[in-house]
């Protein structure tokens, strides 16, 4: 049997995150969170790629094969977006349970990162647990603040 090229894995799970954002989420609210979506996942995905790759060297995808521009692959900021599509749709309204979902899924987050570390097309190269749930629980946390603050009370 021929191996799978690792670099067929990207398309594949963005495919099952964008599937599960259009069979979940009504036809409405999914336009009116795409946009967020691509900010907080899609634009924010690439600067922090750029950050802990480049700047820091922590962490980052491999192994993309033609998937990419400028060392940069295409996928995870598609994959990120349908995932904050998602999260923002199921986000809770109400103290505490946002942030009990936050922390959950920055848990979330760090188990997947190192599900896709074992799988051949991402490393962190300073911490596999301690590191990447800081950096999730950042960026729900980010997200979860500035939606509810700023973009929740304009659109009510």
């Amino acid at each position: 049997m021929a191996a799978y090229p690792l670099f067929l894995i990207y398309p594949l799970y963005t495919g099952v995150l964008v599937l599960l954002a259009l069979a979940l989420i009504p036809k409405k609210d999914l336009r009116t969170l795409f946009h967020w979506g691509v900010l907080y996942g899609g634009v924010l995905d690439v600067v922090i790629f750029l950050l802990i790759t480049d700047l820091f060297g922590i962490g980052g995808y491999k192994n993309y094969g033609p998937f990419s521009y400028l060392g940069i692959p295409f996928f995870p900021p598609l994959a990120w977006t349908s995932y904050f599509i998602l999260y923002l749709y199921l986000l809770p309204s109400t103290k505490p349970w946002n942030y009990i979902f936050t922390v959950t899924t920055a848990v979330y987050n760090m188990i997947f990162s190192n599900v896709l570390m074992n799988l051949g097309i991402y490393e962190w190269t300073f911490s596999r647990l301690i590191l990447p749930f800081f950096l999730y629980l950042l960026w729900n946390l980010l997200v979860t603040w500035t939606y509810q603050k700023f973009i929740v009370p304009a659109t009510a």
